[in-house]
Order: structure tokens, then sequence, then C-alpha cells
């Protein structure tokens, strides 16, 4: 029983770019990853964790640490930093066709 097989053909340049990109993503995550430990320590041990604490406490305005984070960072000089929360996704309305279940009385 011989089975034939579809002859391989070289990646085009393009293709190999997509790879080469989705390699470094994974190579830069593996880093954070990998490095996580050691920088929460060096963290811990400095003064970072006072001063951001003095910072928020000093503030009289409501504002968000990842606004303070992101201004810090600017102090300091480190571009391209930004704090964005995810959004939440909103609730589907309920369905008006659909009967509402009846509620289970609760026990005394």
């Amino acid at each position: 029983m011989a089975t034939t097989r579809k002859p391989s053909t070289p990646k085009t340049s393009a293709e190999l770019k997509q790879q080469l990109e989705a390699a470094r993503k994974k190579i830069a995550d593996l880093e954070r990853r990998a490095y996580a430990g050691e920088l929460t320590e060096l963290i811990a041990k400095t003064s970072i964790v006072a001063d951001f604490k003095a910072v928020r406490s000093q503030l009289t305005a409501q504002i968000s640490s990842g606004a303070i984070i992101v201004a810090i960072a600017n102090a300091v000089g480190v571009k391209g930093v930004s704090v964005a929360a995810p959004a939440k996704k909103p609730r589907a309305p309920a369905d008006p066709n659909k009967p509402r279940k009846p509620r289970k009385p609760k026990a005394v």
C-alpha cells in the first residue's frame, strides 16, 4: 500500500517573518515569566513600595494606581509604558419571550 505525499514547498519570506515575530513574542513572554521571581525580590528590597504608598497617600484626588505607575515610569525615563484594565463585558439583555424562573423560597 503506497501512500502519496504532497511535496513540501519552501516557505515564503512573509511566512518566515510571521514565524519569527511569533517566536520573539514567545521568548519575551518566557523571559518575563522566568525573571518574575527575581524581579519581585529586588523590588521588595528597595523602597519602591513605600514610595508608591507615600505618593498615593499624598494625593487628595482619586487617581488610579495605573496612572501613578505610568507617571513614575515617565519621570524615570521609561517610554511606552501603559497600564490598562480590561473592559468589562456587558451583560446581554434578558429575552422578553423567555419566561422567568420562579425563585425558591428562603428557608427560615
